[in-house]
């Protein structure tokens, strides 16, 4: 008597869901690397920290104004190091304890200077656009206004279109000594 023995197929492994649940694993054991690597680069020993320190020295020699030549680039040897990166490490190292404190309030983390950056500029651009005073005659809505909330208003406006506070001052004097307020609260409006 013979038996036979029956050979099931095993359908493929390498379906969509497997392939994406293996990329899915790589990226996250990817982007743990990538941020041990950040920690460490921003560090006071790591890359980032110690060339944003040579080069805030560099340009110290030549003021502010003054660019730091290839030559000298190339004599202390990091004319190799992309330029992108020459200049967010010195970004970082003139604005470390701000960029400590974004890494610290961030939720996420990040994973290189380019993302702190982009991050921090964004965050100043939000704050930037100052408190909003306007109102659509709500009595609610101007209940919070007051002559803090205006100057910081003022300010914050004067700085995001970079205008002179001085200039702004003597304006506000003017208006303040005018006698004609109609004139002061149309062009406000």
């Amino acid at each position: 008597m013979t038996t036979s023995t029956a050979i099931a197929i095993i359908p493929s492994i390498d379906t969509l869901e497997s392939e994406g649940l293996a990329l899915a694993k790589m990226y996250k054991s990817e982007q743990s690397s990538l941020k041990k690597r950040f920690k460490i680069s921003i560090s006071k020993d790591g890359l980032d920290y110690r060339l944003g320190k040579l080069m805030r020295s560099l340009r110290d020699e030549v003021g502010e104004d003054g660019k730091v030549t290839s030559a000298r680039l190339r004599d202390v040897g990091v004319a190799n190091i992309d330029k992108r990166r020459r200049a967010e490490a010195l970004w970082f190292f003139n604005n470390q304890e701000d960029c400590l404190a974004s890494i610290k309030a961030s939720k996420k983390g990040f994973t290189s200077l380019s993302a702190l950056q982009r991050a921090m500029k964004q965050a100043v651009a939000k704050s930037d656009d100052g408190p909003n005073t306007e109102s659509d005659g709500d009595e609610t809505s101007t209940s919070n206004v007051n002559a803090e909330s205006i100057v910081a208003n003022v300010l914050a406006t004067a700085k995001k279109h970079n205008i002179d506070l001085q200039q702004v001052v003597e304006m506000l004097i003017d208006s303040a000594t005018s006698t004609d307020t109609s004139v002061v609260e149309s062009e406000v409006a």
